[in-house]
Parts: structure tokens; sequence; C-alpha cells
């Protein structure tokens, strides 16, 4: 597809900054748009150097600041892709940090409860849409060996993705990130989190097999997608059986 010409020129950009970096900017929002999506074959570097009317090497550039970033995939022999969160080759749980202690990541999924809800002063603020406006709601267990590891309770934005409650109650997906990405070409590529010591509360209780007074630990997730957009809120409860390793690779 021929893009339109002195694309990196007509940009509204101090001249200071590098032009592999407004490559990479441009090419960022293609993806955003929709051109490409995740998972498929971004053109080669030549191709991109004649389409940009640059070199090769700052082509390349651009193409390696994306790959660190982990925007996309250099495979040797295939090309370069879109990143995705959908399995295969790719890690879906690479954002999943937490453990049993025989070191089984908790990857699977019970879910407790499912249901369209409205956005909190506090989650409006923070997602950037108003107060009231739709959220789809989830309550899960994540479990490793079918015994639960920690309580989620979560808040997708539904202005990016429409019905997202109805969906998540008909596929349960067991990783949220690939639903995401499926459903709606959503790659979450960030996650913030703030931790701290808590003490189980009755759902830990009921759910967690935790006891009155017992440590758990209290983790807010923040989920941002490739536009820098928050996608999802988490608040999760970890029982004292789990570990937490820092490690995404």
């Amino acid at each position: 597809m021929k893009v339109k010409s002195n694309r990196l020129v007509d940009r509204a950009e101090p001249a200071k900054i590098p032009l592999y970096q407004k490559m990479k900017d441009d090419l960022v929002q293609r993806v955003l748009s929709g051109e490409w999506r995740p998972g498929e074959l971004v053109p080669s570097e030549t191709a991109l150097a004649n389409e940009y009317s640059v070199s090769v090497g700052t082509a390349r550039k651009a193409i390696e600041q994306l790959a660190q970033e982990r925007m996309v995939v250099r495979q040797r022999g295939r090309g370069t892709t879109i990143a995705t969160n959908r399995g295969g080759s790719s890690k879906p749980f690479r954002f999943l940090k937490f453990f049993s202690r025989d070191h089984i990541r908790t990857e699977e999924s019970i879910y407790l409860e499912i249901m369209p809800g409205k956005a909190t002063a506090q989650e409006a603020k923070s997602f950037g849409i108003e107060a009231g406006a739709p959220v789809a709601r989830m309550v899960r267990l994540r479990a490793a060996n079918k015994m639960p590891m920690l309580i989620e309770r979560a808040a997708i934005r539904e202005d990016l993705c429409p019905k997202a409650s109805q969906l998540i109650t008909l596929h349960r997906p067991v990783s949220i990130s690939s639903f995401l990405d499926r459903m709606f070409n959503i790659l979450i590529m960030r996650i913030d989190e703030k931790i701290c010591a808590a003490l189980a509360d009755e759902e830990d209780i009921k759910h967690l097999g935790a006891a009155a007074g017992d440590p758990v630990l209290a983790v807010e997730r923040l989920s941002y997608d490739l536009a820098g957009r928050l996608i999802q809120i988490s608040q999760l409860h970890v029982a004292k059986e789990a570990y937490y390793a820092t490690s995404t690779k």
C-alpha cells in the first residue's frame, strides 16, 4: 500500500527529533489505525525505506526501536510482525508474575462474577472517561494446579471494548491480554503495579482459604495499550502461599 509522500516532512514536530524516531512514531500510528493488526507482517526495511524516502539504516533503526519496546517481533526467515498476546510463539502470560511455591505460574482462571457496570469517579478519572460510563466488571480466582493463589477484581473500559462483559461471559478467557488482542485489536504493552501488605478480608477467607488476620499481598495493576491508554484496572489479593517474580521474559 502506497503511503502519502513526504509523510515525515509534513509532521509538525521539532526538527531536532531524529528521523528514525519520527518514522517509528508514524509506524506506531499506522498500527493504531488498524493498517496492520497484531500478528501481521510489516513491509521489509527496504520497502519501508523506499516508502518513507529514507535510508535503509534509518528504517532499520526505527524497526529496532519498535522491537526493543516489544511492539514488533523480528523472526529469522519470516520477517517482522506486529507483537501479539494471542499465544502461539508469543507469551500471553508475560505480565503475570505470580507463582505457587512449587514454581507453577498462576495461569488457571476461575470466574466468580462477570457483569456490566458503571465507572466510579476514581475509575473515570484514571481511564479518562465520564463517571458512570460503561465498564465490564469481573471477579476471578487465579490458580496453580487447581489451588487458588489470588483473587482479582477488575474493571475494563467499554468505550474501547464494546460489550466486553458479554464477550467475557461467553468466552471466559484464561488470558485477558490475549482476549483484548483477539476481540478488540488492543495490545497490552505495559503494566504498572502498586504493591502493599494487607490483611485477609471475607472474600480471601472464603475463596483463598485464608484465616482471619492472615497477611496477603495487595496489588493494584494498571494495564496500558500500545497508545498508552489505560484499558484495565485490577485489584489483586495474593495468598501467602504464592510468591511474586519480577522477571517477565
